[in-house]
């Protein structure tokens, strides 16, 4: 196009002299060509190299780097697919400044921080890596270890005492002191695990006294719990503490919102610092985030660096835990437990695996009790249909797409049965809670650590179960049995399983995929790692 400097300067409201500097910089940056032409009346030729779309692009991409999320969807109309898919070309480790910092996709917000509240499996690795307890699990032994608290005594079969450490700073910079502590465990103690706790005690500045009122020989494994983790005193009063909570762990969360959560390295960690300075999860919702097909479509994995290839890091592992069907015993119909009987048997795993894609059921198996390693569901043989209809309400939770796809697929095989079920989605936090009135929840569960404290702690202690089964099992009885080592998990989900209150369904697998620089990674229970022992190689 034919120009002069003077009309583009007008256009653009600056000076000439800054006119012909932006021209020389954007020939250079490969942007235009500008052949100028002097002389008055004399026209120069503008001619643009790249697309406005291309530019626009990768200004946005510049204030990605730069950390301007705002500023980089304002530029970007606020178009989150093209926002995701400038976003899928960045993923993977790389270095900044001398900073180790790796970036990884995930299918939905991470809103919610919030120990002691409904919190899915990705939420509670995260709380590891922000809060700390009295006492943590060892992912690798599997065993109890030392946290805030450096050692402990039992005195007797019903007190406890723990001695602090020094000098733990929060994330905001403020001294972690014994009233955050015992504002803690005045907060636990409303919840049905922690009931046994009695008086806590400041003993000193750094040991306090924990009083039961019955002997739990799982009292550090509850310690060491996600809801157990310690708070600020005053949380309750921090404007978004649940997406921007403030912990003592090795990682502080610098940013949350619907688009990205970034964690920094906190220097003042009391224990070993971490090695990578900073973690991005980059919500993808509705991406495809692999080259591969064979992605998981149940989004159990997590990627280190989307569409890995051969020789790179490739892990999986068996998902400690199950989705499964919970029959709820406030249901007036579900209480006659010939008909729970029927359900286990009608809505057999391997039937309905075939009813699935097979994109879904290749990283699933048939589940006959909650633990892969368990079995409990002894039921076969033919089935009839029932002699009258019968319409019962599901629930399953959003942002879980192989929910809908299974909770479809049961609906479109009871129908032969005389069964009409109704499918609703529900948010989790309504569903964790048993809320809604309905006669079964579809969910899935993940178990970290000990089986025997995990399965146990899940089965007694989560609202929904409480809630569901209380009126058909004796679970104040258990729990006390289990506190004092008189029953184990495994018997009381054979309890469980076995009355037809909880019909597993399937087992499925975790996958960890990334480049071979990465080292210290090592995928855990709950389908991630921990980031602060993973590093990188420049």
């Amino acid at each position: 196009m034919a120009t002069t400097l003077e009309s583009l300067s007008v256009e653009l409201g600056c000076t000439r002299r800054h006119m012909r500097n932006l021209l020389q910089a954007m020939q250079q940056r490969g942007w235009i060509s500008w052949q100028s032409r002097a002389g008055r009346g004399g026209r120069s030729q503008l001619a643009f190299l790249k697309p406005p779309g291309e530019l626009q692009r990768d200004a946005a991409a510049l204030l990605l780097a730069r950390g301007q999320v705002t500023q980089a969807v304002d530029l970007l109309g606020g178009d989150r697919r093209e926002l995701s898919s400038l976003l899928l070309s960045k993923l993977g480790r790389r270095w900044e400044d001398d900073r180790q910092v790796l970036t990884v996709p995930y299918y939905r917000t991470l809103r919610n921080l919030y120990p002691g509240t409904p919190m899915r499996r990705s939420e509670r690795h995260l709380v590891g890596q922000v809060f700390n307890g009295l006492t943590r699990i060892n992912e690798e032994k599997g065993e109890i270890e030392a946290d805030l608290a450096h050692h402990w005594y039992r005195i007797s079969a019903c007190e406890w005492h723990f001695h602090l450490r020094p000098a733990v700073r929060w994330h905001d910079g403020r001294r972690l002191d014994m009233n955050d502590v015992l504002s803690t465990f005045e907060r636990l103690r409303a919840l049905p695990l922690y009931d046994n706790i009695g008086a806590v005690r400041a003993l000193s500045e750094r040991c306090l006294a924990i009083d039961l009122r019955e002997p739990d020989n799982w009292l550090l494994w509850l310690l060491a719990d996600t809801p157990a983790m310690i708070l600020p005193a005053d949380h309750a009063r921090r404007p978004c503490f649940a997406s921007l909570p403030v912990g003592t762990g090795p990682y502080r969360v610098d940013a949350n919102d619907e688009l990205h959560l970034r964690l920094r390295a906190f220097d003042d960690y009391f224990g070993y610092r971490a090695l990578l300075d900073e973690v991005e999860v980059w919500i993808m919702a509705g991406v495809d985030t692999a080259a591969s097909p064979e992605r998981d479509p149940c989004h159990l994995q997590v990627q280190i660096n989307p569409g890995a290839h051969r020789g790179e890091l490739s892990d999986m592992e068996p998902e400690q835990g199950c989705h499964f069907l919970l029959c709820d015993a406030r249901s007036p119909r579900l209480a006659d437990d010939a008909l729970r009987r029927w359900f286990a048997r009608v809505l057999s795993p391997l039937d309905l695996s075939g009813r699935l894609p097979p994109a879904v059921r290749q990283f699933w198996t048939p589940a006959a009790s909650l633990m892969p390693q368990w079995f409990h569901s002894r039921l076969g043989g033919a089935v009839s249909p029932l002699a009258t209809p019968l319409t019962l309400r599901l629930a399953y939770y959003g942002q879980q797409p192989d929910y809908e796809q299974l909770a479809r697929a049961m609906a479109d095989w009871l129908v032969a049965y005389g069964v009409t079920l109704e499918c609703h989605c529900i948010d989790y936090s309504q569903w964790e809670r048993g809320e809604g009135g309905f006669d079964l929840w579809l969910g899935s569960i993940n178990f970290a650590g000990e089986a025997d404290f995990s399965v146990a702690a899940w089965l007694l202690g989560t609202p929904l179960l409480r809630a569901s089964l209380g009126r058909g099992l004796p679970l104040a009885d258990w729990l006390s049995a289990w506190r004092s080592g008189a029953m184990d998990a495994r018997a009381i989900a054979a309890e469980v399983v076995q009355h037809h209150w909880l019909l597993p369904l399937f087992h499925s697998w975790f996958r960890l995929q990334g480049t071979r620089r990465m080292h210290g990674v090592r995928l855990n229970s709950l389908g991630w790692f921990d980031f602060k022992s993973a590093w990188l190689v420049p």
